[in-house]
């Protein structure tokens, strides 16, 4: 009898140990830290534009990074005219890449090179003379076809690259479909002065985006004129509004198909960050129009940003979800104002780091950020809890030894 209460007291006993572990466990481990329940992104829209759009042809703006496009009028595929030539500078280099400085391979010109000078002349499209057994060299070319437009350095150009006029619309047609120009085929010729190569003012800004990115094209379409071509003295940029209102290019055109088209890269500087902004103009009735027109429109763009406040200081913003019920709060330790650019979707993002059940009142916890692609994802405010987070009582913590 004596043997069997032993037992008892002895399993008793390893039982209140037991419960004793258990409970100073529960009750003295730390509870795992705390995840928000909101660490999220929200749109919000902008201000309406304030663009001054040109009146007549069809118009785009973007920005240089951002995939967003605006666009005014009705955007129907029209003949490019000499923008077409954009194409062909890509196209050429994706063939017959460079890298800065280099002038490339020469070429020897032929009497092919020189009927098809001769045919534009007689067509009195825009040329630069050749001569059979002229050397040259790649870079060169693209200047003389870039800057004064020369017609027929795009198509010697196209053929010296692929063989034919056929083989290079081809190809070009192919990389205008990887690059989403869905409204923008390429005709027969590499220079745009027939009628057969068309695209919309939309397409044109991606087009005009792509050449900012090749620096080859970007720094040749930067260049007022150029000298050192093959029996020329000086060569001038035709965009003439070069350098004004912060234009750094890119492309006009005109024929009477066409009209007049011009596709424009300026800069602004915007929350100490230059911004590059794309626009175009096409089927403008002129040239010259569609330069007047562009002039007003470029300028307004760089005044289409506004100042967005996105959050107030004090403003609870997110919170921590509590296991053992509630939540804590979290808040703007400041107000946020961005530069944003009118009419486009703002992405505020809200991110809240893990946090312990000790964490004080007024913690910095996470950061509340705004911004546009590429316009700035920098500009944020800290994100501090209000208020201490209440603890788990005896009770919780002995129901839930894994939390």
């Amino acid at each position: 009898m004596r043997s069997r209460t032993k037992r008892i007291l002895a399993s008793l006993l390893a039982l209140l140990v037991i419960v004793a572990a258990y409970g100073g466990y529960c009750l003295l481990r730390p509870v795992k830290l705390l995840a928000s329940s909101n660490s999220s992104q929200t749109i919000v829209r902008t201000a309406s534009s304030k663009i001054a759009w040109p009146g007549v042809g069809q118009s785009a703006v973007g920005i240089l990074g951002n995939p967003d496009i605006t666009t005014h009028g009705t955007q129907v595929p029209a003949p490019t005219a000499s923008v077409a030539k954009l194409i062909t500078a890509l196209v050429v280099l994706k063939a017959k890449p460079l890298l800065a400085g280099q002038q490339g391979p020469l070429i020897t010109l032929t009497a092919n090179d020189v009927a098809i000078y001769s045919n534009y002349l007689n067509e009195q499209g825009s040329v630069v003379p050749v001569a059979a057994g002229e050397v040259i060299s790649e870079y060169q070319m693209l200047e003389a076809m870039l800057l004064p437009s020369a017609n027929n350095m795009a198509d010697s150009l196209a053929i010296w690259s692929y063989g034919s006029l056929a083989a290079y619309a081809q190809v070009a047609n192919a990389f205008l479909v990887h690059e989403g120009l869905s409204q923008t085929h390429v005709g027969v010729d590499a220079s745009g002065y027939d009628p057969t190569t068309t695209s919309t003012a939309h397409d044109l800004v991606l087009l005009g985006e792509l050449a900012l990115q090749n620096p080859i094209v970007a720094g040749i379409v930067n260049q007022p004129s150029v000298t050192g071509i093959p029996l020329t003295t000086t060569l001038k940029n035709v965009n003439s509004l070069l350098g004004t209102a912060g234009i750094i290019g890119i492309k006009t055109g005109n024929t009477n198909q066409a009209g007049g088209v011009f596709l424009s890269a300026s800069q602004v500087v915007v929350n100490d960050k230059p911004i590059t902004i794309v626009t175009s103009l096409a089927t403008a009735p002129t040239l010259p129009l569609a330069l007047k027109d562009s002039l007003p429109f470029i300028v307004s763009t760089h005044g289409n940003f506004q100042s967005q406040n996105v959050v107030q200081a004090g403003t609870v913003v997110g919170s921590y979800s509590l296991p053992w019920g509630g939540s804590a709060p979290v808040v703007a330790t400041q107000s946020l104002d961005v530069n944003a650019w009118n009419d486009s979707p703002l992405i505020v993002s809200v991110s809240l780091q893990p946090i312990a059940t000790t964490a004080s009142t007024d913690a910095q916890v996470g950061t509340i950020s705004a911004g546009q692609s590429p316009l700035l994802s920098s500009h944020g405010a800290e994100l501090r809890l209000e208020g201490p987070v209440t603890q788990p009582s005896i009770w919780w913590r002995l129901k839930h030894p894994l939390i």
